[in-house]
């Protein structure tokens, strides 16, 4: 039986992201994409979440897979991180947060969605500095990702947390840092000088 090649995951990665873009355009007009974080675009009770929480699902799916795939690429540290940043993925979709309007709900669902969340940063930035430290002092441009990556995550995420009025700029940066890594991974991995990368059968 074949193993999933990287335009399985590609093909993923770009139907969350793009579920994950448009997920504004079926909000109440209330909603702001600057002020607003990407998470409330999935909030209890709000018309249109369920498209946010789809790309929460396929992102997590398309992390599975490519951790699946990688093999010692990313070393045991590396796809137990990013098994668990996949599986916070999930998590998002089914635990919402609360609705920016102030309409009733679930604060506990909600709390469990602040937990999902902040597992799912700290999963990616232990994920990358896993694969990093395996990969070795690999120079170039995928050093150069991993280190932006590295750097980012954390730092984006302590920032949508202090200044929440830019919030929504904040955890869009953040999943553009993590779609553009997991992106080029998919392809890296199928990379003949890759090691040990899986054989596209």
């Amino acid at each position: 039986m074949s193993r999933p090649t990287a335009a399985v995951v590609l093909a993923l990665l770009a139907v969350a992201a793009t579920c994950l873009a448009l997920a504004p355009l079926v909000l109440p007009d209330s909603y702001e994409v600057l002020r607003q974080p990407v998470s409330r675009a999935g909030a209890q009770g709000v018309p249109g979440a369920w498209l946010a929480r789809t790309g929460y699902v396929l992102l997590g799916l398309a992390v599975l897979v490519e951790a699946a795939r990688a093999g010692e690429a990313w070393g045991p540290v590396g796809r137990a991180a990013h098994a668990v940043y996949a599986t916070a993925m999930v998590c998002l979709a089914v635990f919402s947060a609360s609705p920016w309007y102030g309409g009733p709900g679930d604060t506990v669902e909600a709390s469990l969605h602040t937990w999902a969340a902040t597992v799912a940063v700290g999963a990616f930035f232990v994920g990358v500095l896993g694969v990093r430290i395996q990969r070795g002092r690999r120079p170039g441009r995928i050093a150069v990702l991993d280190v932006v990556a590295l750097a980012g995550a954390p730092v984006l995420a302590l920032a949508a947390e202090t200044m929440p009025g830019g919030a929504g700029v904040t955890e869009r940066l953040i999943f553009v840092i993590g779609f553009t890594w997991y992106g080029v991974e998919a392809v890296r991995l199928s990379h003949p000088d890759a090691p040990g990368r899986v054989r596209e059968i």
